[in-house]
C-alpha cells in the first residue's frame, strides 16, 4: 500500500491518499492537484516529485486509513454515507476498481 502528503510538494494542504498501488496512487493525487488546487497538467517532473515522496505502508496501517474513511462518511444513518464507506474502504483493502463502478452504478 502506497501513501502520499500533499505537503510533500510545499503546498499548506492536510490531505493524505492512501492507494494499493503506486500507478493509483499518482492518479488520485493528479485529481486531487486539479480539484483542490487548480493544476491543470500534471507535468512529468512533477509525477516524478510525487514517486519520490510516496511513503510504503503495510497491511496493518491499512486499518488505519479505514478508520479515517469511516470518520469522512460518518453521517449518521444516511445509507448512501454507508455505502460510500464500504466502496471506498473495500478498494484500498483489496485493490479492487470495480467496487467504484457498483458505486457508480447504484447512484
Amino acid at each position: 500500500m502506497k501513501q502520499f502528503s500533499c505537503s510533500k510538494l510545499g503546498n499548506k494542504c492536510n490531505v493524505v491518499l492512501t492507494a494499493p498501488t503506486e500507478e493509483r496512487l499518482v492518479e488520485m493525487v493528479a485529481l486531487h492537484l486539479r480539484e483542490v488546487h487548480g493544476l491543470l497538467e500534471i507535468p512529468q517532473d512533477l509525477i516524478g516529485r510525487i514517486k519520490l515522496n510516496m511513503v510504503n505502508r503495510s497491511m496493518k496501517d491499512a486499518a488505519h486509513v479505514v478508520d479515517g474513511i469511516f470518520e469522512k462518511y460518518n453521517c449518521g444513518s444516511d445509507p448512501e454515507c454507508t455505502w460510500r464507506y464500504i466502496a471506498e474502504a473495500e478498494m484500498i483493502l483489496t485493490g479492487d476498481r470495480s467496487v467504484h463502478s457498483r458505486e457508480l452504478k447504484a447512484a
